[in-house]
């Protein structure tokens, strides 16, 4: 997915700034802001027992599958009731069985589609899309409310409904806006292809809560924080995903059709309260050292960073220079500043 501070190109940046400063001992680690679980699926590869959260269900759904998972679910009743193969043939050809099914005129027809019932109309996703988005969702939900899914193989379609949804989303990859005409890429049909599953054994967490509120319950050995860097809430950024992860049916409001989501705002995107929230987590935190990633043009100045770390005990940062995100091109209404930032890893060892 192409996501807002996505950490995947930073892996390994990550990866030897996380291992080269904590004890060999520690092992349990804890993405309290885990977006799309790029961090915690790869720290789960190298050995670590991870535990992710995040706020947004979408995200939430992700993070089931390519965190909580060990391996791809076998299908087993659902195999049954499609009349399909062996479970070792892999999840490739339930995947392509639910590609086909039926699809109706739903919620995400109706209100994200050009040809829905919303006024004004909305392009986010071609008609086609949005109709065969509605007819899985809803399969999807019934079996799951049938016993025929298990609550991992639920998680593990749902995750490839997601990713593939995104990939023809009509937008300039965020979903603050839609273009007003369908491009190339969400003109094509989707299709719900294997999500990486990230091998490992034992208990691998998710939670849907508020990080601020989960941290003080969770004990690890790492804190790894990657809050929102700037004013743009991630909640309005992915509204849609929102709505077809959970599928409730919310009362959208305004041009784009933003659903209700005063109860998942971030203080990390509000200036006067970022620093404040940064205190509190970093102090409730049950975690021997903490990790924050960050960047060079974030609400927070690295001065600012390191004197409330420091507070808690030794601290430094690590530093990288990093190609921007851009969600659109220099126009009349947008010129960045520069083509790339400093990223910043923050390591505290909290005595």
């Amino acid at each position: 997915m192409n996501y807002i501070g996505r950490k995947y190109s930073l892996l390994e940046f990550l990866e030897d700034g996380i291992t080269s400063f904590v004890d060999r001992n520690a092992t349990r680690l804890f993405d309290v802001f885990a977006g799309t679980g790029t961090v915690g699926w790869h720290f789960k590869r190298l050995g670590y027992t991870v535990t992710a959260n995040d706020i947004q269900y979408y995200a939430y759904c992700l993070n089931r599958a390519f965190v909580g998972l060990n391996r791809p679910p076998a299908f087993t009743r659902l195999r049954e009731v499609m009349g399909l193969g062996s479970a070792r043939r892999g999840p490739a050809e339930v995947l392509e069985a639910v590609n086909a099914i039926r699809s109706r005129r739903g919620f995400i027809f109706k209100n994200y589609c050009p040809g829905g019932s919303s006024t004004p109309k909305r392009f986010y996703f071609s008609d086609r899309n949005g109709q065969r988005c509605d007819g899985i969702r809803t399969q999807l939900e019934a079996w799951r409310d049938e016993g025929v899914l298990t609550e991992g193989e639920y998680y593990y379609l749902m995750a490839s409904l997601i990713v593939a949804m995104d990939r023809v989303a009509n937008t300039a990859s965020v979903y603050a806006a839609y273009l007003k005409r369908l491009k190339s890429t969400a003109r094509k049909d989707f299709v719900l292809n294997p999500v990486p599953v990230s091998a490992g054994t034992g208990r691998h967490p998710v939670h849907h809560r508020n990080g601020s509120e989960l941290v003080s319950r969770i004990p690890c050995d790492i804190l790894y924080m990657d809050p929102p860097y700037n004013q743009r809430q991630y909640c309005t950024n992915y509204h849609v995903l929102e709505t077809i992860a959970a599928y409730d049916r919310p009362r959208l409001s305004g041009v784009t059709g933003l659903r209700p989501y005063d109860e998942q705002r971030s203080d990390f995107c509000v200036k006067v309260k970022a620093l404040g929230a940064l205190n509190t987590m970093v102090g409730r935190a049950r975690a021997r050292y903490v990790f924050l990633s960050y960047n060079s043009e974030g609400l927070m100045s690295r001065r600012e960073i390191l004197g409330v770390l420091g507070s808690y005990g030794k601290v430094d940062v690590k530093t990288k220079r990093y190609p921007r995100f851009r969600a659109d091109a220099d126009g009349a209404n947008r010129n960045y500043k520069a083509d790339s930032v400093t990223e910043y890893l923050f390591r505290l060892n909290k005595e």
